[in-house]
């Protein structure tokens, strides 16, 4: 999506600023559940060494190790754990993982004091990857398992509007006739061509310009974190 995409790539380039400038002679990042590595040639272009774990490996994907974010990182993870990673891209995995404070201490766990947590998950999205859909987590949420697991807020954003969220849920609903019969396939025709009459309505750049959004309906969260240089992480 668009709107995901442009907010990492944002927050990926502040992340190098900042290795950067704290003049590490190596920038190492993690991908955790990475699927496809959709962003390995950005975090790759943006000068970090680029690792990845996720549950199963896709067809054409190395991992470096084979794992979920919520259960006992495997030693192969905690060997490049001392120093921490620069950046750990988490986007679109808190969703399908079952036990959240274990998974927010392994967070905790594998950023370097001073390194940025990117995370993402949607908020209006259908159920997918079934049955491993476990959750919808509202920006208050993340603010409060970030600040339980010492981390702290550098950015947070409800991306998408009430537009974005409808246009969403048109996408996902496709009318079928109900029984079979004339007026039922009709009416299923009707309803079909009015969900492209939203679609094209709410993709009008100008429609957009020209009207707001009053709803607290967004599609997806994003929150960017970073590790305090204390001791901490293990909240109970």
């Amino acid at each position: 999506m668009p709107l995901l995409r442009g907010a990492i790539e944002q927050a990926v380039a502040s992340a190098a600023e900042t290795a950067l400038h704290q003049a590490k002679p190596q920038r190492r990042a993690l991908d955790v559940g990475c699927g496809g590595q959709p962003f390995r040639t950005l975090i790759e272009s943006a000068g970090f060494t680029y690792h990845s774990i996720d549950t199963q490996a896709q067809p054409g994907i190395t991992l470096t190790a084979i794992c979920a974010i919520d259960e006992p990182l495997p030693d192969r993870v905690l060997q490049l754990t001392s120093a921490g990673f620069d950046l750990v891209l988490c986007t679109e995995v808190l969703e399908h993982v079952l036990d959240w404070p274990a998974a927010w201490a392994n967070l905790h766990r594998l950023l370097a004091p001073g390194g940025r947590l990117i995370i993402t998950c949607p908020f209006v999205y259908p159920l997918h990857e079934e049955p491993y859909d476990f959750w919808r987590a509202t920006p208050h949420a993340l603010r409060r398992f970030a600040e339980r697991f010492d981390f702290i807020v550098i950015k947070q954003q409800m991306l998408g509007d009430g537009f974005d969220a409808l246009g969403t849920v048109n996408a996902a609903s496709t009318p079928d006739p109900a029984f079979r019969g004339v007026s039922s396939r009709l009416l299923a025709t009707f309803a079909r061509k009015g969900r492209k009459f939203l679609h094209r309505l709410l993709s009008s750049p100008r429609i957009r310009r020209s009207l707001s959004s009053r709803s607290k309906l967004y599609v997806a969260n994003f929150i960017v974190l970073s590790r305090a240089d204390h001791a901490g992480g293990s909240a109970p």
